[in-house]
């Protein structure tokens, strides 16, 4: 009796995403063609926890005309940046029972784009992806071309943002599974950024294990190794 109970609820249990994806998570991600008002992007989507793309949210930036190679070259190319370098352009990714995080560079900023473009050679694959507001700590010679927030944005949420960070890869570089407990506003400036979503009703069917720390280093040969951080589990 009881075990048949049971079984009825891991059968209720895996139909109940397919259920809610039905009721709440649309079968592709809305295109808005302007900015939304305040009230309009709290109440539609952050409220509800949806995502959505906006276009023409940018337009007034002047990132958006200025921002190529030679711009940046320019502006900010002699400057270091911490730059994320791994094996296979994972970086933050389960190996085996290692979680394992990249290794971390200063570069000149010349030096990733020379890398990008082919013009240079670096071992494994490069990311500029550094958190905790690393475009004015690193990059503010970059602020007067973009906006230090996003009004609508700003407004809707109560709040400046935590953090205004600065991304640059190449296609290879891929951010591993992983929850942010932040509303993210992306603002894609050249190229494009593809993103894998899953609904919250997701959570209980993704693995989840405890894994020891580690981090990627580069050797005198130019290969990787995976050294253990004296940490705890990650």
């Amino acid at each position: 009796m009881a075990e048949a109970a049971l079984d009825a609820v891991r059968r209720e249990l895996r139909e109940f995403p397919a259920a809610a994806r039905e009721l709440s998570v649309p079968p592709a991600v809305p295109y808005l063609d302007e900015p939304p008002t305040p009230l309009h992007f709290y109440r539609d989507w952050v409220c509800p926890n949806r995502p959505c793309i906006i276009r023409n949210a940018l337009q007034h930036w002047p990132a958006l005309r200025k921002w190529s190679f030679p711009y940046l070259r320019a502006t900010v190319g002699s400057t270091e940046v911490s730059v994320a370098v791994t094996p296979d352009g994972y970086a933050d990714a389960v190996r085996a029972d290692r979680f394992v995080m990249p290794a971390e560079r200063r570069l000149p900023l010349n030096h990733v784009l020379d890398v990008l473009e082919g013009h240079a050679r670096h071992p494994g694959v490069l990311y500029v992806q550094k958190q905790c507001s690393n475009l004015p700590t690193e990059l503010p010679q970059l602020l007067p071309d973009l906006e230090s927030h996003v009004p609508w944005a700003s407004e809707a949420l109560g709040k400046m943002p935590d953090a205004v960070n600065f991304w640059l890869g190449e296609a290879a570089a891929v951010t591993s599974l992983h929850k942010d407990h932040y509303e993210n506003l992306y603002c894609v400036v050249s190229g494009e950024k593809r993103f894998l979503l899953h609904p919250p009703s997701d959570r209980p069917f993704i693995p989840y294990e405890l894994y020891t720390p580690a981090t990627y280093q580069l050797t005198e040969e130019d290969s990787f190794e995976i050294v253990d951080e004296e940490a705890m589990e990650k």
